[in-house]
């Protein structure tokens, strides 16, 4: 916050901005530009119209208000956009046309890097490197670089473990559909483990997201991951059938983010794991005009244009960069302008483009 006090020293009266709805107080100090400036605290003010009263000193030593603009405060809302790769081949064309989307549209993206790559004859080496080049590149533009495991035969017997084809949401005989909670916590910290010292050889940084392939986990699972130090999953999703099987999430369409309990991963609990539930859709397969329908059903979650959010909101939503070809890059770009009238770094509205590992944060306990 800013005042001009023109034509006179205001210093022997102390310029002050005060919070009128907390009282809280801060000094202003002159500025180059001839301004009195601070920075005022808000924690403590609720939402809505909120009045900062600009006060002086005078000289008979009475404090005066000179001047008490009003604005609007909002609790803070957020995007979260998530990309899997899958453990199979992505594209040159495909990861392009990703990296574009969030270039021009100021997104930055939590990259779910999937290690399988590494332990399959099905990706050549050519391919592998080309990907993992593609990553390394985006770490460097400040995106963050997460985990993302399907059970793929090869990739589970490379952990050491027995690979299941069983239960699966597909009818594959691969393991990529077998769910995460077919394998248990010991298992799981295996394969967690595995993907860590893979990804620590080829120059990646040990993540701290992470996210179960068909949005599978229960409590072992995270039990697993959050002991290996990672500090947010977003495998949760609303309840509903995936495939052949039913997800074992029986959240709400609007769930928001919560500490999973360590006994149940739908109830709120003590595991230091931030739980972000993807309520805010799937990009694949979709079109331009096809997913206006989930850009109204997502604008429906936040507070409308000009108005206040009464309480913050997460949205995440799950992309591919080994699917984005035009069709869908329109649709994600589409997607994303539907929330231009919303976003903060537009100086529009409370809602601000994260990555998940910044969601820990402003959710930290």
């Amino acid at each position: 916050m800013s005042l001009s006090i023109p034509n006179v020293d205001a210093t022997p009266g102390r310029p002050r901005a005060r919070l009128r709805s907390t009282g809280r107080t801060v000094d202003l100090a002159p500025s180059d530009m001839g301004l009195w400036t601070g920075a005022l605290p808000l924690d403590g003010a609720t939402a809505g119209e909120q009045t900062v009263e600009f006060v002086v000193r005078l000289r008979d030593g009475t404090d005066a208000v000179i001047d008490s603009p009003t604005f609007l405060l909002s609790a803070p809302e957020y995007v979260v956009w998530t990309l899997d790769f899958e453990g199979d081949a992505a594209g040159d064309a495909e990861m392009a046309n990703t990296a574009a989307i969030a270039d021009a549209l100021g997104v930055p993206m939590t990259l779910m890097w999937n290690p399988r790559v590494w332990t399959t004859s099905q990706v050549g080496a050519a391919r592998a490197d080309a990907m993992l080049a593609w990553t390394k590149g985006r770490l460097a533009k400040g995106d963050e670089i997460a985990l993302h495991l399907h059970m793929w035969i090869d990739f589970v017997r490379a952990a050491g473990l027995a690979a299941r084809t069983s239960p699966n949401w597909g009818g594959r005989s691969d393991g990529y559909d077998v769910p995460l909670t077919a394998y248990d916590e010991a298992q799981t910290r295996a394969l967690v483990e595995l993907s860590l010292r893979l990804m620590a050889e080829h120059g990646l940084p040990r993540p701290t997201s992470f996210r179960g392939g068909g949005l599978f986990a229960n409590a072992a699972n995270l039990r697993a991951v959050a002991a290996l130090g990672f500090t947010a999953d977003c495998s949760a999703t609303p309840a509903g059938p995936f495939g052949s099987l039913q997800l074992p999430w029986t959240l709400a369409p609007d769930a928001q983010p919560y500490y999973p309990a360590r006994d149940d991963a739908n109830r709120a609990g003590d595991l230091p794991l931030l739980e972000a539930p993807n309520i805010a859709g799937n990009t694949y397969g979709h079109s331009a005009s096809s997913i206006a329908a989930v850009a109204q059903a997502d604008l429906r979650m936040i507070a409308a244009p000009g108005q206040a959010a009464s309480q913050r909101r997460a949205l995440t939503l799950v992309s591919h960069p080994g699917t984005i070809d035009a069709t869908e890059r329109a649709a994600i770009e589409a997607l994303f302008r539907a929330f231009e009238p919303y976003r903060y770094d537009r100086d529009a509205g409370p809602l601000r483009f994260v990555t998940l590992a910044q969601l820990a944060k402003a959710y930290s306990r």
